[in-house]
């Protein structure tokens, strides 16, 4: 059933400082950056809600790809 699911396509609005690396306590950058679009599955992330608007919060992970 889920091998029918569609990804669903977003625009990253903000990003984080990076992934810590649990070896040397450093900062790994992401390799998506503020507007990028891209596709993910239709289970990821978190979904909230701010001032009407609908968010999804997910970890770098959760993207399949970035669409140019």
């Amino acid at each position: 059933e889920s091998a029918t699911d569609k990804p669903k396509e977003g625009k990253i609005i903000a990003v984080g400082d990076g992934r810590l690396n649990q070896d040397s306590g450093k900062r790994i950058p992401f390799t998506v950056n503020k507007g990028d679009r891209v596709i993910f599955t239709s289970y990821s992330g978190t979904e909230i809600k701010i001032d009407d608007n609908e968010y999804l919060i997910m970890t770098e992970d959760d993207i399949l790809g970035i669409i140019d």
